[in-house]
């Protein structure tokens, strides 16, 4: 229990205690808060859609099979991860400065974050700041450094592809000019010049010639040798695989020409959407109403005490001086 004494001092200096309280409170909010500064009082937030993934093994598309749906979620996450490179932060620091906003690169670092959705082929930008302004400026130019790069990088790609596909198309048609220069000779070889000859003339006489059963029989002799040659056959074959292999290569460039011409291979899913969020100022603030409040009382109740022994010490000399009129 709390001891009588304890009462009366609440009781006798009840307005010293509740004005201190009363005092510390609004030191403690309206006061302390003024030397604080509020860094997420605006939140904005923009998200990348990812349409294709172009890289020498061919493209890649949303709605695609399977297998390369799981790449072009790899190539989603890996567009997030060059966000986190010193490159891109330089870059987006430099596009930030061109429009009047100057931060470190640890600041930077801590108002915009990216973050990529693999399932959904998404990249997610957000970024906060004290103004409205600012946290749009924020989220637009990362989308748009990023967008840079990543159209920057399938450039490169594309420009890489073209030189490759023009040597492999170069070695294509010297491999085939060899192979059909090669089964010419075999078929000089097989006389087949000369059986092509004797049968068209065969065609031509018909059946007025009373040997022409007998040469007939000697040509298709021949022409089972020349088709059952083994040389002839392979060359055939290579010939037959090198014109489709110049078919898929010009299938693929004309294919990936196509895919250029849709747009870019990030684009803009949702726009920038910017809202006000809970200033860390207000928590700040009830925070410290609640400790101003504490010590305000805390002192309260000292100067209190103080104002009950200093009574009593001025009761205490005067029944002394009392006393001694007395006497």
């Amino acid at each position: 229990m709390i001891p009588e004494q304890y009462w009366r001092i609440v009781r006798r200096w009840f307005w010293i205690i509740l004005l201190l309280g009363v005092a510390g409170g609004a030191v403690g909010m309206f006061v302390l808060p003024m030397g604080f500064t509020s860094s997420s009082q605006y939140d904005a937030s923009l998200t990348l859609g990812v349409s294709r993934f172009v890289s020498f093994g061919g493209t890649m598309t949303a709605g695609t099979g399977a297998g390369d749906g799981v790449l072009l979620g790899d190539y989603t996450a890996s567009i997030a991860d060059k966000a986190k490179t010193v490159q891109f932060q330089a870059r987006l620091r430099s596009a930030l400065e061109e429009k009047g906003l100057f931060l470190t690169e640890t600041a930077l670092a801590q108002k915009v974050t990216i973050a990529a959705d693999k399932s959904l082929f998404r990249v997610s930008i957000r970024a906060t700041a004290g103004s409205s302004e600012e946290a749009e400026l924020l989220v637009q130019e990362a989308a748009d450094v990023l967008t840079e790069e990543v159209t920057a990088e399938e450039t490169r790609i594309k420009e890489g592809l073209g030189a490759n596909t023009e040597d492999q198309r170069t070695d294509l048609l010297s491999r085939l000019a060899d192979l059909n220069q090669q089964r010419d000779q075999r078929l000089q070889e097989l006389n087949a010049t000369a059986l092509k000859t004797a049968l068209d003339d065969l065609v031509a006489r018909g059946g007025a010639n009373p040997d022409v059963s007998t040469e007939f029989r000697n040509i298709l002799n021949d022409l089972a040798v020349i088709a059952g040659d083994q040389d002839l056959a392979d060359l055939n074959s290579h010939i037959d695989s090198v014109e489709r292999q110049l078919a898929v290569l010009a299938t693929a460039e004309d294919n990936f020409s196509v895919d250029l011409l849709k747009g870019q291979p990030v684009f803009v899913l949702n726009p920038a959407e910017t809202v006000a969020t809970e200033a860390e100022s207000s928590l700040r603030k009830r925070d410290m109403l609640v400790l101003g409040t504490g010590a305000g009382l805390i002192m309260g109740w000292v100067a209190a005490n103080v104002a009950e022994n200093a009574s009593n010490g001025r009761g205490t000399r005067r029944e002394e001086d009392d006393d001694d009129g007395d006497v």
